[in-house]
């Protein structure tokens, strides 16, 4: 099977990763996992055109804004990530980069660093916010025609991709020989037991996964990189994402939202302190977090 031309089908077919006979998976609320690969992909698909105007306008709301401006503690863990595999600099693509978070970090540490980001809002928000000019495109190799990143970055962007494994091997043909990629993705195997609460509950887009199209085991990716031309496939655990709270008073969070924000707050810091010890404990074997940087190298 040709890896770069497979194609998501509406019903359970080929696995859409490994290319795995109809048959081989089994439903996960309302996904179906791959029994060879184990990939979780949702079958029923929105279209094109629906998927573009989520993006462009439902989602990047006043609050998921803000959210991305609280993430920078998150995109500097990947910096770290970056700088430890890569400590002399270089170049870096940042893909689906949003507001441009990780770019302006990457800048702030000395790299050449450049984002494409499809939405309008957010490229705006880039602008204002860390006086960002971003390529405002879908991706795609043809962008860069003679340019070979030494990294190439995207954050939270595969699952919701109809075709991973060609938006993947674009990549590849951006990167530098010996490059690095480095993607941050939901990691499956939490969320396995959520996908059947999330179909028991009846919530198919608004819960753990939204409207994701798959969700990733490690074994996943060490599968299709591999057979991408990917080596040295590694896994991070990534730090969690800490709302900050509202204000209170007029406009602000009641109290009572403030208690539970602090809740989670405290729960999401000793899960990753859970994890990190999983992680240690097995010599970097089993990375369990709900979300993880994947790691590898092209060629």
């Amino acid at each position: 099977m040709n890896l770069a031309s497979a194609n998501v089908s509406t019903a359970p077919g080929e696995c859409p990763i490994c290319g795995a006979a109809a048959g081989r998976y089994a439903q996960r609320g309302y996904y179906y996992k791959c029994s060879t690969c184990k990939v979780a992909f949702r079958p029923r698909q929105e279209s094109a055109s629906d998927l573009d105007e989520y993006w462009q306008e439902d989602f990047w709301t006043a609050r998921e804004i803000q959210k991305r401006k609280d993430r920078e503690p998150v995109f500097r863990h990947a910096y770290e990530l970056l700088d430890r595999e890569r400590p002399q600099g270089g170049s870096v693509l940042d893909i689906g980069c949003g507001i441009g978070t990780f770019v302006a970090v990457c800048r702030e540490g000395g790299w050449e660093a450049t984002g494409v980001e499809p939405s309008v809002g957010a490229c705006r928000v880039a602008r204002e916010e860390y006086g960002l000019e971003l390529i405002n495109a879908p991706f795609t190799s043809a962008l860069f025609p003679e340019k070979a990143f030494d990294a190439v970055f995207a954050a939270q962007v595969v699952h919701h991709l109809p075709d991973p494994v060609g938006f993947l091997a674009d990549v590849s043909r951006v990167l530098a020989d010996g490059g690095l990629l480095m993607l941050r993705t939901p990691n499956l195997i939490p969320l396995e037991p959520g996908l059947l609460l999330q179909r028991a509950i009846g919530r198919e887009r608004d819960f753990f996964l939204g409207p994701a199209l798959y969700a990733f085991h490690p074994d996943t990716w060490s599968l299709l990189l591999g057979r991408l031309g990917f080596r040295d496939v590694t896994f991070a655990n990534s730090r969690p994402y800490i709302e900050r709270p509202a204000p209170p008073g007029p406009g602000g969070e009641p109290a009572g939202a403030g208690l539970r924000r602090l809740a989670v707050t405290a729960a999401k810091r000793a899960g990753y302190g859970a994890v990190e010890a999983i992680r240690r404990g097995s010599g970097g074997r089993a990375v369990v977090g709900s979300s993880i940087f994947v790691l590898a190298r092209k060629g």
